[in-house]
């Protein structure tokens, strides 16, 4: 049986997660429900209970506050939220997931097929958290098809796009390969710090050691590694190179 607990300051999301819950979800309850920052707390440290559906704003905090003050921290979490850009760049940087408002039951389902129970969420939320309070942007969190990594910007070498996939290099000699795509990643890492070469490669400034005029142009790496740079760019990179 799947417990959950439903957390918004709004009466109609509650009643249309519980709409959902009722028709699409199999074996499942809700063994609690809250409205605002106070009570989530009360009941998520009084409740046994599987996966929370917490709501980012609510009237007297907000959702990251809820997760800051409780003891229990043993459970998975989606939240939900009204279009709001700040918001979704934390959970995007973090790879947590969320639902927007209206909510959706297409999305809805998808999240809940998405779980991963055994996965500990404590990290991701400390990384969605320090974004959503300060607009810290210097660690991501990144998915495989078998593990999480949380990465500081300063270990990711380059990334290189694979169709719908993107391989991510790192210092340490390793290489991940993550579902999403590379404008995924230029949209959320700084462009202070990794600059898009080529439709193929964005790379980290850090790590340029020099730009080879051959064959059109190329960014020689640290680690030897050449990395193509389409023509429209070479004027604007080695702009920027030059600055830094």
């Amino acid at each position: 049986m799947l417990r959950l607990v439903l957390v918004d300051d709004e009466n109609n999301a509650i009643k249309t997660l519980q709409s959902y819950i009722a028709k699409y979800l199999e074996n499942a309850t809700v063994v609690g429900m809250a409205t605002s920052k106070k009570d989530a707390v009360k009941l998520i440290d009084n409740c046994h209970f599987d996966l929370l559906l917490l709501d980012i704003n609510l009237g007297d905090g907000t959702g990251f506050e809820v997760l800051e003050e409780v003891v229990n921290k043993d459970f998975s979490i989606i939240f939900t939220t009204a279009y709001d850009e700040h918001a979704i760049k934390a959970f995007k940087y973090s790879a947590l997931d969320y639902l927007l408002k209206p909510l959706n039951p297409k999305e809805f389902i998808e999240a809940i097929q998405r779980l991963d129970f055994n996965t500990n969420q404590k990290q991701q939320i400390n990384v969605a958290s320090a974004y959503a309070n300060s607009g810290q942007k210097n660690k991501i969190v990144i998915n495989s098809n078998s593990e999480i990594y949380f990465l500081e910007f300063n270990e990711i070498i380059r990334l290189e796009a694979d169709i719908n996939y993107t391989d991510i290099y790192l210092v340490n000699g390793k290489k991940i390969t993550s579902a999403k795509t590379l404008k995924h990643y230029q949209e959320l890492l700084s462009e202070d710090v990794f600059y898009r070469t080529h439709q193929k490669h964005l790379v980290n400034m850090s790590y340029i050691k020099k730009f080879l005029k051959e064959d059109g142009g190329y960014v020689q790496l640290e680690n030897g590694k050449k990395i193509e740079v389409s023509r429209r760019k070479k004027e604007d990179l080695i702009k920027r190179m030059s600055n830094r």
